[in-house]
């Protein structure tokens, strides 16, 4: 008989209360590491880190993963990407700079110095 794993379902805040609490790059460096209840696996870490590093180029490479421009209207292109199928990180990347910013500057710079330091390392996921 093989053996069954089951893994915790993600039990954590959710992604509209980090950003409402502005809590997202703590959460993300909190949980990092633990599995399936890290906020992001490997690929948006990796993503968050571009994005923190170089945000305008990370603007672009989201825009044109969604065939926009920075001439469309950017509420509906953040909408399209709220509604699914997109990264919480092309959401956090298409409201850099709005009054509905995902991260805040301090998280910005929280999440560099983090990164800076080592965080962030893939962990097989």
């Amino acid at each position: 008989m093989a053996s069954t794993v089951t893994e915790t379902p993600y039990a954590g805040p959710t992604a509209r209360d980090m950003i409402s609490s502005h809590t997202l790059a703590a959460e993300t460096i909190a949980r990092h590491g633990t599995g399936n209840q890290a906020v992001f696996d490997d690929d948006n870490i990796q993503q968050l880190r571009a994005f923190v590093t170089d945000p305008a180029a990370a603007r672009a490479a989201v825009l044109a993963k969604l065939g926009a421009t920075e001439d469309d209207d950017m509420t509906a292109v953040t909408a399209k990407v709220a509604g699914g199928g997109y990264s919480l990180v092309d959401y956090a990347v298409l409201t850099r700079g709005t009054d509905k910013a995902a991260l805040t500057d301090d998280e910005m710079e929280t999440l560099r110095t983090w990164f800076a330091s080592g965080g962030g390392q893939p962990q097989g996921s």
